[in-house]
């Protein structure tokens, strides 16, 4: 370092001034600068450096008051390259001086001091496909670009002989997601630990996940990220008996599962629904049968199924919705492009499709047959009614997509806008 070098230099021309008759002497005598370096050298044991930097010493320098001067700046500096070298030689000085922005991390006094898994999964948004025999599939949402209407679509995966898909859901990675089975019984656990697949892998079975019963089977999954106190769990079997349970009430689930609602003989769970107090229940039965109920429905029949039929789908209308919906209901549309949204978005087993305005259906009580919703031909039935309309365009068409999985596996992202709107009774 310079300061070292100076430090030396110095040291050589006080060795000088300690012995200027001896140098003088030398100098004198010296045929050349060169020997009067040799001379020096050999006199006081100087290296090359220090002999030039005596001989460097001009005349007016050798008076005593100049003299001293040197010798304090002298004194001076010795003083500082012994301090700077203590600096260095200290770690600690070392390590502050290399790292010393301020800390960006937080450093915080825990119980145990551990991380859970959920403190290093990200909070992604995934995909979850259920089949009938109970193979539960995680994808990334990607996996399924937009297509058109009317086109094959993309397979969702090879399914197992006699196999069919039973469910299919948004969700994301932190999300507590509850498995309601045909028993009437509700097992819970986080989505990221269902393993992530491709589209085509088989998926995983459920009871390596859950603690299933022989012959039992998932009919619902329904994921929650809070379990609040204003939200319910509407439930519906296939005998169409709804009941409406608290979801606070199933925030802690054991391992085993706990009882969700008890079932008559013969009749199963099939659809659970998240909801609040205020929201309507669409549901409709295979036969195209559709009622509109009320806040407040619980532990009755729900609907009145003629004989033969049974019930096929349920769907929740947001009370926000509805009220929107008599307020839209003043100003009929006479624009004949159409009635607007929002809509009951129905779809046949054959793969047929309409949407009919919401409006069309009036709020019945409960145990009642219901309106005809859709009129099918003689081999075709109702495979599932959603709500669509959440979401409108300026120019009052939906802006939503919908995902349509055949029960072979085949899975359709399509525009909303792109199914007709039709009339209850339109084919």
């Amino acid at each position: 370092m310079l300061w070292k070098q100076i430090g030396f230099w110095k040291i050589g021309i006080l060795i000088g001034f300690d012995n200027l008759d001896e140098v003088i002497r030398i100098i004198r005598e010296a045929s050349s600068n060169s020997a009067a370096t040799v001379g020096l050298r050999n006199a006081f044991g100087l290296s090359e450096k220090q002999a030039e930097a005596v001989l460097d010493i001009s005349l007016r320098r050798l008076t005593l008051r100049e003299s001293g001067n040197f010798f304090a700046e002298s004194k001076s500096l010795m003083e500082q390259i012994s301090k700077l070298e203590e600096l260095l030689s200290s770690r600690k000085n070392i390590l502050e001086n290399k790292f010393a922005n301020p800390r960006r991390s937080m450093l915080e006094d825990t119980d145990n001091g551990q991380l859970e898994d959920i403190d290093v999964i990200p909070n992604e948004d995934m995909l979850l496909a259920l089949s009938e025999k109970g193979y539960l599939k995680r994808m990334k949402p990607s996996t399924f670009n937009l297509q058109n209407r009317g086109t094959v679509g993309k397979s969702v995966g090879k399914l197992r002989v006699n196999d069919s898909m039973s469910d299919f859901i948004v969700c994301r990675a932190h999300d507590h997601v509850l498995y309601f089975s045909d028993k009437g019984t509700v097992y819970s656990a986080r989505a990221y630990k269902i393993p992530e697949c491709s589209r085509t892998a088989a998926g995983t079975p459920l009871v390596h996940i859950l603690s299933l019963s022989d012959g039992e089977r998932i009919t619902s999954i329904i994921p929650v990220s809070e379990f609040v106190e204003d939200q319910f769990l509407l439930m519906l079997t296939m005998q169409g008996y709804i009941k409406r349970v608290s979801l606070n009430l199933f925030s802690s689930i054991r391992s085993t599962g706990i009882i969700a609602i008890q079932l008559v003989p013969g009749d199963e769970l099939k659809w659970v629904r998240l909801c609040t107090n205020d929201d309507f229940v669409a549901m409709a039965s295979h036969g195209g049968m559709i009622r509109t109920l009320s806040r407040n429905t619980r532990g009755s029949l729900a609907m009145r199924l003629k004989n033969g039929d049974s019930m096929a789908s349920v769907d929740i209308i947001p009370a926000a919705m509805w009220n929107n919906l008599e307020t839209l209901s003043k100003y009929p549309d006479n624009s004949g492009k159409g009635q607007k949204g929002p809509w009951l978005l129905f779809v046949s087993e054959n793969g047929h499709g309409k949407r009919v305005p919401l409006s069309s259906f009036r709020v019945s009580s409960l145990n009642r047959v219901g309106l005809v919703g859709y009129k099918f031909s003689a081999e075709d039935r109702l495979a599932a009614v959603f709500v669509v309309g959440f979401s409108q365009a300026e120019d009052g068409e939906s802006d939503e997509q919908v995902v349509l999985v055949s029960q072979s596996g085949t899975v359709n992202r399509i525009k909303v806008r792109d199914i007709s709107v039709q009339s209850r009774f339109a084919r």
